[in-house]
């Protein structure tokens, strides 16, 4: 049972880390980005007695997937984006981080590429005021 307990732990913090990225992501605070490494240490220290000098699995995504949040003219920016876009398993998460980022996922094809946003900056997209369409709204 407390393997369990361990599992259900580990889940919830995997979860809040994805809430962190997405916050980070809609900010772009270094506030918000601390706190994604913080919980990234977290994570990877799950189980250990000590912390592991190497950064583990959470802490080296965290670096990738930030400096990629921000880096719009790095050619691998899409690339790193729809890898961990591809590892999101809730649906809601998965698109909400998509549409922070700006990174269209083809999921006729994954391989075909994705279109990254072209403008510089956090953006806010209002609902226009009829209420149809806008930020988030399906094509």
């Amino acid at each position: 049972m407390q393997q369990f307990g361990l599992q259900d732990a580990r889940a919830s913090r995997i979860r809040e880390w994805l809430l962190l990225l997405l916050r980070f992501a809609i900010t772009w605070d270094r506030k918000d980005e601390a706190a994604v490494f913080a919980m990234a240490d977290e994570i990877d220290a799950l189980g250990l007695q000590w912390r592991p000098s190497a950064p583990s699995f959470f802490r080296r995504t965290s670096s990738e997937v930030c400096k990629m949040i921000t880096a719009f003219d790095d050619p691998r920016r899409a690339t790193v984006l729809k890898k961990h876009i591809a590892r999101i398993d809730d649906p809601r998460l998965r698109r909400a981080f998509q549409a922070a980022v700006d990174v269209e996922v083809n999921h006729r094809s994954c391989d075909r590429g994705v279109a990254a946003r072209k403008s510089k900056g956090p953006q806010l997209a209002l609902r226009p005021p009829d209420g149809k369409g806008g930020a988030g709204s399906p094509p």
